[in-house]
């Protein structure tokens, strides 16, 4: 061995020793600051969801959910424990049933009674008979689904003023699929508005001694009131196949006054319904 090659050996070891320590702390290192900055986005991400999702006062939902309807129209409001209903004794449906949905209401555990009835108190609500052997189902306005939190309420859901004759293509289809979103959407957004209805008066047929309208289309409007800026989508639905995507249902709220006569959200400001109700706004619901 020559004189000094032990002490250079020994020195390159320990250099080489010595970098294998720097980048193991520098892996770890940099490992801590990713996590940190990845948890710091999180909060931040956290709070902007929570700055844009305000509570709605009692009296802001009143104003959101006052509907005008035509004078010429048949109407009674019903009011039921937590939904409420324009109903129409003449066409024996509704007009519009609307109610609030809340991220707390998605957690129902009462089970389906699929047991519908007659609202005996409401003049021209139809009977059971004159759906028997017609061929549609009794579609839910309010879905059973939406309300499995009270008992009372799932009870209620299931009166025949809350039913309108849909299709097997319809019921079991995109409509199904489209309260399946608002649920979705429910839990995201802590809460929504919803209104929905025969779209219009065009029937298709009517059914049973009662003569129960038949609807050629449905509609649904949907608003987040709690998110700022709040927003709002609409949807019309044939009554038969309804496999297409949701976009090819969307439509404005203004298009769903024309088809029903109804205005809805009339105690609203103009300027607010100028903005709401004039646009398909899809992507703010979707993304």
């Amino acid at each position: 061995m020559q004189p000094g090659t032990g002490v250079a050996f020994s020195s390159r070891a320990a250099a080489m020793n010595f970098s294998r320590k720097q980048k193991l702390s520098l892996l770890v290192w940099g490992g801590g600051v990713a996590l940190a900055c990845f948890l710091l986005m999180q909060s931040v991400m956290t709070l902007r969801l929570h700055s844009q999702l305000l509570p709605l006062s009692p009296a802001g939902l009143d104003s959101l959910i006052a509907v005008t309807l035509p004078g010429t129209m048949s109407d009674t409001l019903l009011r039921y424990s937590a939904f409420s209903i324009h109903f129409n004794s003449e066409r024996h449906i509704a007009n519009c049933a609307f109610y609030q949905l809340t991220r707390d209401h998605l957690n129902g555990s009462y089970g389906r009674p699929d047991d519908f009835a007659a609202d005996a108190a409401v003049p021209g609500c139809a009977l059971l008979e004159d759906y028997a052997g017609s061929g549609y189902d009794r579609g839910h306005l309010v879905p059973a689904a939406d309300v499995q939190w009270s008992a009372q309420a799932l009870r209620e859901s299931f009166l025949l003023t809350n039913v309108c004759a849909q299709t097997k293509k319809l019921n079991g289809g995109g409509w199904a699929k489209l309260e399946e979103k608002v649920r979705e959407w429910t839990a995201r957004d802590s809460a929504l508005v919803i209104f929905t209805g025969p779209a219009g008066n065009d029937v298709v047929e009517t059914i049973g001694t009662s003569r129960v309208a038949v609807p050629r289309r449905f509609y649904k409007i949907i608003v987040a009131p709690c998110v700022r800026p709040m927003r709002a989508v609409a949807f019309i639905y044939p009554n038969g196949l309804s496999g297409k995507s949701l976009s090819d249902y969307c439509v404005t709220v203004d298009s769903v006054e024309r088809a029903t006569g109804i205005d809805f959200f009339s105690r609203m400001p103009q300027p607010w319904q100028r903005r709401i109700e004039g646009r398909v706004n899809l992507d703010a619901w979707l993304n």
